[in-house]
């Protein structure tokens, strides 16, 4: 029975003919994930909205913004290790097409960091002011959407903004 859901939910989304085919086929095209993997993490996060509330949403938030991005974290290292065992080291870093500064590529480990950081002062400061962020309204969804944002498995992610735009713009200067 569950195969035959399954298959049916399969057949229905890869129907170009459907209203929400675009948008699957947009977001499957920029981040790489099947739509029906797009599709459960979309319907598991409205069922997480429609039935946390008070502290429990707080819960959600943290564990939706830890749960992907540590197995994504986890991954990397693991073929990064077995990349760096079997392969001779890699040429110095060149910016791709005279790209410089903001425009260069962000390597993953530089975005993961940048997300764990991020990860890590937003609880710090969700702790020091959890009382006041309860009041505002749509906090935890905002906090979810920027995490999820964050963590897309493509090169030009939150977290590779957050390292242009405030660690190399703001930040870098205290280290140089």
């Amino acid at each position: 029975m569950y195969v035959h859901v399954f298959n049916a939910m399969d057949s229905a989304l890869r129907d170009r003919t459907r209203p929400w085919a675009v948008p699957f086929v947009w977001l499957e095209s920029k981040t790489g994930i099947d739509h029906t993997k797009l599709t459960v993490g979309c319907l598991l996060a409205a069922m997480v909205f429609t039935v946390a509330s008070g502290r429990m949403v707080m819960l959600f938030s943290n564990l939706l913004g830890f749960a992907y991005p540590a197995y994504a974290s986890v991954e990397w290292m693991v073929k990064d290790a077995v990349q760096r065992e079997t392969s001779p080291p890699p040429p110095p870093a060149v910016p791709v097409d005279g790209q410089t500064g903001r425009h260069a590529p962000v390597s993953p480990a530089t975005r993961w960091l940048t997300y764990w950081i991020t990860f890590a002062v937003m609880l710090m400061v969700q702790q020091l002011c959890g009382d006041v962020l309860q009041f505002i309204p749509f906090y935890f969804l905002t906090k979810i959407v920027f995490f999820a944002w964050c963590a897309l498995p493509m090169d030009a992610n939150g977290a590779a903004f957050v390292y242009r735009y405030v660690v190399c713009d703001h930040l870098k200067r205290f280290f140089d």
